[in-house]
């Protein structure tokens, strides 16, 4: 069985109801998060992850947010397959992929463990690079370029916010970096989710 092959294995209805969900259940559980804990956590002064610390009260909400948004994410890229152009696009996918498991296992190894902050931070790398990766496959095609285009520009602009929101003239947490980092993922799945469950 080859790659190809893959994307026969679940419906595309519901990789892309999938797709729909991850981000939804991810930011339900970081909302739920950070209203229980909201007489000590802002966003100015903390990382996302201290809603997950190990010794948190109610971490486990944060963490199974994470979890369940991941395994929701790895089955929407089965879905992906079908819109894969060339070699980049496969190579893209297999990262964003990886990207989804590396955010299960945030939510597995929360801060306070270990591996937590490089997992923490190949989710990010991967994730970005495998839509990225994937932009560029759909620019190759010539009747659809548009949503190459619309791929790579959310990327770009979420990277270039991150670089202003650094160059603020005092310290801040990096919840705010980590969010707007999440942002483009966030687009990338509801809007492919949608193409997969209204096709």
């Amino acid at each position: 069985m080859d790659l190809t092959d893959l994307e026969d294995l679940i419906p595309e209805e519901i990789t892309g109801a999938c797709g729909l969900l991850a981000p939804f259940i991810a930011y339900m559980f970081i909302a739920i998060s950070i209203i229980i804990n909201r007489s000590w956590f802002n966003w100015a002064d903390y990382a996302l992850s201290h809603l997950g610390e190990v010794g948190t009260s109610y971490n486990y909400i944060f963490n199974a947010g994470l979890i369940i948004a991941g395994i929701l994410g790895i089955i929407f890229v089965f879905g992906l397959l079908e819109y894969v152009e060339d070699i980049t696009g496969y190579y893209g996918v297999v990262f964003i992929g990886a990207g989804m498991v590396f955010l299960i296992l945030v939510g597995l190894f929360p801060m306070g463990r270990g591996p937590h902050f490089w997992v923490s931070v190949l989710f990010f790398i991967t994730s970005l690079s495998g839509i990225t990766a994937f932009g560029v496959d759909q620019i190759w095609d010539l009747v659809e370029p548009v949503w190459g285009t619309f791929i790579l520009s959310s990327v770009v602009l979420s990277i270039a916010t991150v670089g202003l929101v650094t160059t603020i003239p005092y310290e801040i947490g990096a919840a705010i970096p980590e969010f707007i980092g999440t942002i483009p993922i966030m687009q990338f799945t509801l809007v492919f989710g949608a193409r997969m469950y209204l096709e």
